[in-house]
């Protein structure tokens, strides 16, 4: 029996960790179509892009190269400022056209290109993060119970619509914890007889 319990408990912690890795995403630096690091056509359009995209610990950042001998440099909050390259954080150089730089902490991330003067002509950008507590992952089965928003009276006299169920990464989510408390269960059945 206790093989039995192993195995099921393995098994619902290999598909959680699946799970977790599935919800990652490749973000293109840019967008899909027409991105790619380098020099934009117009000098925000990189942090625009930014800033309509959520970015979450353990996606990875893409950039494509268009071919021509650059790199991406992780910078400072200063250098990004002042697009200073002389003393990066990191270098990501690329290989078969692309460098992939994984987001594994939250908070602002800063890049520029490292061809000279491309910095200045906007092949930049500023990536925040989301924390953990706001993560993919934080939400779904586990997720705590907001408050509600008006008092119990009102609530009755004025009834909401229920709430459509969870779909995409959230509906995912929610059906990993479910399998693990099914597992948990099963196994608590299983080593009970």
């Amino acid at each position: 029996m206790a093989k039995v319990l192993a195995t099921v408990l393995c098994a619902a912690l290999a598909f959680a960790a699946a799970v977790a890795v599935a919800n990652a995403r490749d973000h293109v630096v840019g967008g899909n179509n027409g991105g790619g690091w380098k020099v934009p056509a117009q000098p925000d359009a990189l942090n625009r892009w930014a800033e309509a995209t959520r970015f979450h610990i353990g996606d990875n950042l893409v950039f494509k190269f268009d071919g021509a001998a650059d790199a991406v440099l992780e910078v400072t909050r200063d250098d990004y400022n002042h697009c200073g390259t002389g003393s990066p954080v990191a270098t990501h150089k690329p290989t078969g056209g692309a460098a992939t730089v994984p987001l594994t902490s939250s908070g602002y991330h800063f890049f520029v290109g490292a061809a000279p003067g491309s910095c200045d002509k906007g092949e930049r950008v500023i990536v925040l993060v989301m924390s953990e507590k706001h993560s993919r992952r934080g939400q779904g089965f586990f997720a705590p119970v907001p408050a509600p928003a008006q008092s119990p009276l009102a609530a009755g006299l004025f009834q909401a619509p229920a709430p459509a169920p969870a779909t995409g990464n959230a509906g995912r989510t929610a059906a990993s914890g479910a399998v693990l408390i099914a597992a948990a269960l099963l196994g608590a059945a299983v080593a009970g007889f």
